[in-house]
């Protein structure tokens, strides 16, 4: 019998984690489900770990593969669903006990393919911050999905950085593309071939969230906050955002999925996305030029400058500086994207090599 959820879950090294992520779901007091974890090739005890799940619970099922990443998991996952319903959840969050519960009935009454949420960032083992969705309760369909939702999650407009330039609250806000915070329906997924993007260890789920987003009929957004993202110094994207060169790889293969993805949906829905996000790429020019300049025991000088260039320079990235109408503000914030814009790169680089020593820290606030 087809269970109403699904609950994929990629694990990769999580030992201290997946035992309470998996005793919230387990504790669930709707019981109308099915777990498939996927053990990334886990080093540690995750394995056997999850191994002992499927022993006490038959709507536990764990797949062993070598390590290739978050998104060849997922992938692995959705080939084994069954269920009407799909969570993704991470092998060291947790959620409440309640959250099926809650999205089925909500699911059925407002007669929705896909429920999104809020959330709660989980540190020290308190609740350090409580994200709701940013967008108004209710129901979306058909061209409200693309209007109002799917702009949040893919990134951010050149109207935005503008808009940040003159100080204004909330120009750069991006929706938190996660899958933990998104009921998506099975069938939209299976019937449109939805994948992640194997080759992104990072920003997979901002892909697969705006694909899904240009495929579902019917979405509610409800304010409530079910999930508990645990903030942990060895979790992929707290080492990817301390390591420069990993950025700048996953910047790289990001634009690549951005642009194909793109293609995709201006083919299908004669809408092009590029506007919601050529900010983003703005940003990120921005944001490499502070991260390449730090000094580092590794990397001279010029050589860090190369690396930078790597991005700058590349063809996509220089069409849309080139597109890009600054707006001239007061201010000091304003100067880094006048040489950008100018396509002064190493001037750029000089002057955030300098505010690096002066203890500078670049900001998207």
């Amino acid at each position: 019998m087809q269970p109403v959820f699904s609950i994929v879950i990629p694990a990769y090294n999580v030992a201290g984690y997946i035992e309470k992520c998996m005793d919230s779901i387990l504790a669930q007091t709707f019981r109308d489900f099915e777990v498939i974890i996927v053990d990334d090739g886990s080093t540690d005890d995750t394995p056997m770990i999850c191994d002992r799940y499927a022993q006490l619970d038959d709507r536990t099922t764990v797949i062993h593969k070598n390590n290739k990443g978050v998104s060849a998991a997922r992938n692995t996952g959705i080939e084994k669903v069954q269920g009407e319903f799909i969570l993704f959840f991470d092998g060291d969050d947790f959620t409440e006990p309640y959250t099926c519960e809650e999205l089925f009935r909500i699911a059925r009454e407002k007669d929705a393919d896909t429920v999104i949420y809020g959330y709660h960032r989980f540190e020290n083992g308190k609740v350090k911050e409580t994200c709701p969705p940013i967008f108004d309760e209710g129901h979306y369909r058909g061209e409200s999905i693309l209007d109002l939702l799917l702009p949040r999650f893919i990134g951010v407009s050149s109207e935005g950085v503008n808009h940040w330039l003159k100080n204004e609250k909330n120009a750069l806000y991006v929706e938190n593309p996660a899958l933990w915070r998104i009921m998506v329906s099975s069938r939209v997924v299976k019937e449109n071939g939805i994948l992640f993007d194997k080759n992104l260890r990072v920003g997979e789920d901002t892909v697969f969230i705006t694909e899904y987003l240009s495929y579902a009929q019917s979405c509610y957004v409800y304010p409530k906050c079910y999930y508990y993202l645990v903030t942990r110094e060895t979790s992929t994207i707290y080492v990817y955002e301390k390591d420069p060169m990993a950025k700048l790889g996953g910047k790289i293969r990001l634009l690549d999925s951005r642009k194909k993805l793109t293609g995709r949906i201006l083919a299908r829905r004669n809408l092009n996305i590029s506007q919601y996000w050529y900010g983003t790429v703005i940003m990120s020019c921005i944001e490499l030029a502070f991260l390449f300049a730090k000094k580092d025991t590794e990397h001279r000088f010029f050589s860090r400058y190369r690396m930078f260039l790597q991005y700058v320079k590349m063809k996509d990235v220089d069409e849309i500086l080139r597109k890009f109408r600054l707006m001239i503000v007061p201010g000091i914030r304003v100067i880094p994207f006048l040489l950008l814009k100018w396509r002064g790169f190493f001037l750029l680089f000089c002057c955030t090599s300098i505010l690096q020593m002066l203890h500078y820290e670049f900001k998207r606030v």
